[in-house]
């Protein structure tokens, strides 16, 4: 039975390999004969080792039987190899040894034949160099200390280099086979022993100090206890001096409760003596010494005084404090008095990063919280009670607040040490949204290399980090660490601030604060082209929203006319006939593109008004128009050409004439909204470009501005050409650096941290700056709107619209729908003529304008068909 149950527990090994893989058998047998060799290599280099040892070269000694360790075969191998390299045989187990080593570890052999020659390099030089050392010496008996191989390369490098020559080039090929096989670096080698000999240094210095400042508090508590006077307190004794008074005090207190209670006993036995104490009178009576009292305080006991030689710095040049006496004060009270001054704790807190307040920055100075200022005309700006009442973005520095700023500092200035980046934190101002650590790195630090750690301090501080390198005007590379609560930045605070309502600017806009709170404004006629892109749920709609909600608050329709496009529909549908829109949101793209088409055109004829008032830009240009209406100067003529022909449609007259001056209207300013461009250059992408480009390139100077915005900011939706002429971006959070790049030519937008987070660059500033964008609601928009919507109606010009040609006149799927259509069958009815050309110079249109026209005339039988160079036969009557 027992065989029976044994039998399988054999067979169990064997039906297991029997099952293993081809593959896992050749590792099983490698590992195998890995591990043979490797202890063939340590026993022969033992065994080598072993023959060296006992071999000698005398006669006398080799004739002995079992004068070598391991026989003869061991001293046959002992003298071939002393004979040809003498002492440098040693070398040889101790190299065998090295080659089993990586063996043993399951690493990769490192007998490959360069190491091997390497070796033998080695072996050869230092065999050479042993016989340039000893030339006569002997070893093992009376052969050469190098070796015949050592004596002959030995010799040859004598009578070339001479000794010193030898000893350098040997050495500095040794050096050679040492790098190449060992990646051995004797820079390196030689920097971290001067790192090793500098931290031990410092170690060693520290340790004699710490051992200075141990023997001087021995020997202040030493002479505390024999009571040799005052104490004099220094920053390096102070705890030491606390504890040991505070030892004395207790024990004194004790020293004092025995005395007492021995004395009290002594009395109360005295008490209940039986025969009569001495002290006892005729009377019976028994008195007591009263000089002393139960119920006072034990005697004071003498206090420890004790002197100390200067010390090396005192707090503030202030007197000496002497120790109270024991009696007078408790060891708390003594505690209290020898701790250090504010001032000198000031100073200490100092000598670490500074925590700036910014609290100052934030401040707003509100003016009339009921002030809603009208126009001459009675328009009534928006109340600031239509906005909602926000948090105060003030950041108040408490002890929990500069302990957390201080530990975040302390962790980035770890982590950078890390990546080998040396420096300090001097400066950390706290904002709303993030907090600025601005580093001042060593000499010679790269700041490329600071630079490229975002994504390493962001695994390492678990926020994103977004890194200014460096600072503009200083010499620091700053880092914007997220604070763990943010604070919500809300548009009535900067509505209602002073600075924003006595602004001198055509178009103000609000866009936040920046990262120390510090209120953020700027004039869009100066921008005067914005891009804003940001991925979605970013914060780009509710940016667009705090943009058009601040320019509505100071400008009337009289002031600011908007043409909105939005292909999304939902998005700008807020802002829907209010007066300042010149139509309803445009959300159709064919719609869209006919619109800027209308720009554009708008644009040109704004150039002709300022050409013809002889004003350069819109301000000048409705400054003469109010110069206009009260008198000073006098309107321009318009002059209008005359034709007179003749019957066959020669001219015979030509002439101009000059229409009495009219008065000029102003010019608003025209803002141009876009959302979601990418959507209308998908579908109207020609055409939509090039009259973007148009405006970024001309309309500043007309009054006509363009805030273009977008969710996805690649460069097949923001061209080169669109791009080159925005030079105001702003970046909402993006998902990926290289739309950062796209947008503000360099990466830091995929850092930020969403909602209202952003980076704005204005127009002449190569400074990127970090902005919260402050929070509107819908309702807020919403009851600003409907207050807009209470002034009056809209006034919409429908023809904006109305399809477009080249020449940018105005043309329909049906001609009749022209303007011009029936004055043209009119003129050409009773001219009897009709031609492309010759109706274009007669009304004063495009070419294509014409043609068309035309051709629908020929459509309804008003004229015949083309006759080449001819005229067109006209077939229509006279009306």
């Amino acid at each position: 039975m027992a065989s029976s149950m044994s039998a399988p527990r054999s067979e169990a090994p064997r039906m297991e390999r029997a099952g293993e893989s081809p593959a896992s058998r050749e590792s099983r047998a490698f590992r195998y004969g890995r591990e043979a060799a490797s202890l063939v290599l340590v026993a022969s280099a033992v065994f080598l080792t072993l023959a060296l040892a006992s071999f000698s070269n005398d006669p006398a000694v080799a004739e002995v039987t079992g004068a070598n360790w391991v026989g003869p075969v061991g001293a046959a191998f002992a003298n071939a190899f002393v004979s040809t390299i003498g002492l440098a045989a040693w070398i040889i187990p101790v190299e065998l040894v090295l080659i089993s080593l990586p063996l043993f570890r399951d690493k990769p052999s490192m007998a490959s034949v360069a190491r091997i020659g390497g070796d033998t390099v080695v072996i050869l030089i230092v065999a050479a160099l042993v016989h340039v050392s000893f030339p006569q010496s002997t070893a093992f008996g009376a052969m050469a200390v190098g070796g015949s191989v050592g004596e002959l390369f030995g010799e040859l490098m004598r009578s070339l280099f001479s000794n010193a020559g030898s000893y350098l080039i040997g050495l500095t090929a040794i050096g050679l086979v040492l790098i190449a096989r060992a990646s051995f670096s004797f820079i390196a080698f030689a920097q971290r022993a001067g790192e090793t000999t500098g931290q031990a240094a410092t170690r060693s210095a520290d340790g004699l100090r710490a051992l200075k400042d141990a023997w001087h508090r021995a020997r202040a508590i030493e002479r505390t206890r024999a009571g040799h006077g005052p104490i004099r307190i220094t920053t390096a004794n102070r705890d030491d001096v606390i504890l040991a008074v505070d030892a004395e005090m207790e024990a004194a207190s004790a020293q004092a409760r025995e005395r007492a209670t021995v004395q009290a006993a002594d009395i109360l036995e005295a008490l209940h003596q039986e025969p009569p104490s001495p002290l006892e009178d005729s009377d019976g009576g028994i008195f007591l010494d009263t000089s002393t009292d139960l119920d006072s305080e034990p005697p004071p006991v003498a206090e420890p005084r004790m002197t100390e030689e200067m010390a090396e710095e005192t707090w503030n040049e202030q007197p000496e404090p002497a120790l109270p006496q024991a009696s007078e004060q408790t060891p708390e009270a003594c505690e209290a008095e020898v701790t250090p001054p504010p001032a000198r704790a000031s100073k200490r807190k100092a000598q670490g990063p500074r925590i700036v307040d910014t609290s100052a920055a934030t401040e707003v100075e509100k003016v009339k919280a009921n002030a809603s200022p009208s126009t001459e005309a009675g328009y009534r700006m928006p109340p600031f009670d239509l906005f909602d009442q926000g948090e105060d973005p003030a950041v108040v520095i408490d002890e929990a607040l500069q302990q957390q700023l201080n530990d975040n500092a302390a962790q980035l200035v770890t982590t950078l040490n890390h990546y080998g980046v040396r420096g300090q934190i001097r400066e950390i101002q706290p904002g709303p949204t993030v907090t600025t650590y601005e580093l001042e790195p060593e000499a010679g630090t790269k700041v490329s290399k600071i630079a490229s750690l975002a994504d390493d301090l962001a695994m390492s501080l678990g926020c994103q980090v977004r890194i200014i390198a460096p600072i503009p005007g200083k010499k620091r590379v700053g880092f914007e660490v997220p604070n763990r609560e943010r604070k919500t930045v809300n548009l009535r605070e900067l509505i209602e601030d002073r600075r924003f309502q006595e602004m001198k600017a055509p178009l103000p806009v609000v866009l936040g604060r920046d990262i120390v709170g510090k209120p953020f404004y700027a004039d869009l006629a100066s921008m005067p082209h914005v891009l804003v892109a940001g991925a979605t749920g970013a914060g780009k709609s509710v940016g667009l929203n705090v943009m058009l909600v601040s320019l509505l608050c100071r400008r009337s329709p009289e002031d600011l006319r908007l043409l909105m496009i939005d292909p999304k529909v939902v998005e700008l549908q807020s802002f829907d006939r209010i007066p300042h829109m010149l139509l309803p949101v445009v959300t159709d793209t064919r719609q869209a593109a006919n619109a800027l088409k209308w720009a554009v055109d708008e644009m040109e004829r704004r150039y002709q008004l300022l050409a013809n008032a002889g004003t350069k830009n819109i301000t000048t240009y409705n400054a003469w128009v109010k110069r206009v209406h009260n008198g000073e100067v006098r309107g321009y003529e318009v002059p209008k050409p005359t034709v007179v022909a003749s019957e066959d449609g020669s001219v015979v007259e030509f002439g101009v004439e000059k229409e009495a001056p009219k008065l000029p209207e102003k010019l608003p300013y025209i803002v141009l909204v876009v959302d979601e461009f990418a959507d209308l250059m998908m579908q109207q992408g020609k055409d939509v470009e090039a009259s973007i480009a148009r405006l970024a390139q001309k309309a500043r100077a007309a009054g006509m501005h363009v805030i273009l915005a977008t969710q996805r900011p690649s460069v097949d939706v923001i061209t080169g050409m669109i791009k080159a002429n925005f030079p105001s971006r702003i970046a909402f959070k993006v998902t990926q650096r290289n739309d950062s790049r796209t947008i503000l030519d360099e990466q830091g937008a995929e850092h930020l941290l969403g909602r209202g987070d952003m980076l704005v660059r204005l127009n002449g500033s190569n400074e990127t700056r970090r902005v919260q964008c402050p929070f509107v609601s819908e309702e807020e928009v919403e009851r600003v709107t409907s207050f807009l919507r209470q002034q009056g109606e809209p006034t919409y010009d429908d023809s904006i619209l109305l399809p477009r040609d080249e020449d940018g006149e105005e043309t329909g799927e049906d001609a009749e729908q022209d303007a011009k259509y029936d004055e043209a069958v009119q003129v050409v009815a009773e001219t009897r003529r009709c031609s492309t050309s010759w109706l274009q110079r007669k009304l004063g249109i495009g070419y294509n304008r014409a043609a068309k026209i035309v051709e629908m005339m020929e459509k309804r039988g008003l004229v015949g068909p083309a006759q080449g160079a001819k005229d067109r036969e006209v077939l229509v009557e006279s009306l």
